[in-house]
């Protein structure tokens, strides 16, 4: 057992070390948080959104990965999306932070006046930064040059485009283009592979205040991976709350072959402007007997905007 820990540690903490990740993407957006990864969607509401969100992975080991972040985003004027969001992503002797500030302009498709159709693009920057603790080490060659360096520090740009046109919702990101340190290798730190995020989905209302949504969720980089999530929700929605639930399945695909990655049951609800949502991973790779599994809570609030009190400009 004690092999295999090390083993996984070693494993993961050069592959972490070598190829920096920004926000790790796990179920954020299917709980309020689709705008961490998708710029197109800052202020795609009337509301001030605030999200926070805690991921913890392999949960029996003592030091595990482990995320926090936040976000806020809102219409700030007319048709003037913006949004700001904070990580920290914990793992071992690695600590990474990273900010992204950007914004998203919106075009209305038709005058329901409620912006359930409406066509939106935007940008933001990601400022990450990386810090490793050596004193957490204990390498038997400390002279070796992946450990010459405690600290890194990277800037990317992401852009974005999103749709929804009634019941039917569709989205494209390009995420970790890398702005600086943008050769493959310098000095053994590796840029974090640029990412292609595809989403779309459905509404299918079987009442008034029921309805079951189908989605997907793809995510190619250019390493020639491909992550693919299969989402099945159904809402209970009511005049000022409501509940989902369903469950999400992880997939990846690379030049090794395929394999399930995980079966993530999910939970949400909200009351009046409060809303909440927690996921649990069941992991389905041999790594998961050793690791364990892991889970995510989140919890947001839509506050009225003050910044933009005149609203959406159709």
């Amino acid at each position: 057992m004690r092999k295999i820990y090390t083993l996984f540690f070693v494993v993961a903490f050069l592959g972490s070390y070598k190829s920096q990740e920004t926000l790790p993407y796990y179920q954020q957006y299917l709980l309020n948080g689709d705008f961490l990864f998708n710029p197109a969607l800052y202020g795609n509401s009337d509301d001030i959104v605030l999200n926070l969100n805690y991921q913890k992975q392999f949960s029996n080991f003592d030091q595990s990965p482990n995320v926090q972040s936040i976000g806020l985003h809102a219409n700030v004027f007319d048709r003037v999306g913006a949004g700001l969001s904070f990580f920290r992503d914990q793992n071992g002797p690695i600590s990474s932070n990273g900010i992204s500030a950007g914004a998203a302009y919106f075009i209305p498709i038709d005058d329901d006046g409620e912006r359930k159709s409406q066509f939106s693009f935007g940008t933001n920057v990601n400022f990450y930064n990386m810090n490793i603790d050596l004193g957490m080490l204990n390498p038997q060659d400390p002279g070796d040059p992946v450990l010459n360096a405690d600290s890194m520090f990277l800037v990317y740009a992401n852009l974005g485009m999103a749709v929804t046109y009634r019941n039917f919702f569709a989205g494209v990101s390009v995420n970790d283009i890398a702005l600086t340190n943008d050769i493959p290798i310098v000095n053994g730190i590796e840029p974090e592979p640029t990412k292609f995020l595809v989403n779309t989905g459905y509404n299918w209302y079987v009442t008034e205040e029921f309805y079951v949504t189908p989605s997907v969720l793809v995510n190619f980089n250019t390493n020639s991976s491909k992550l693919m999530d299969l989402n099945l929700m159904a809402t209970f929605a009511g005049a000022d709350s409501s509940f989902s639930a369903g469950a999400s399945l992880r997939t990846a695909n690379n030049k090794f072959g395929n394999q399930s990655l995980g079966l993530s049951p999910v939970i949400k609800a909200s009351v009046n402007n409060f809303f909440f949502g927690a996921s649990y991973n069941f992991g389905l790779s041999d790594i998961q007997q050793y690791a364990g599994s892991s889970f995510m809570l989140s919890i947001g609030y839509k506050f009225d905007n003050f910044i933009n009190q005149r609203g959406y400009r159709y």
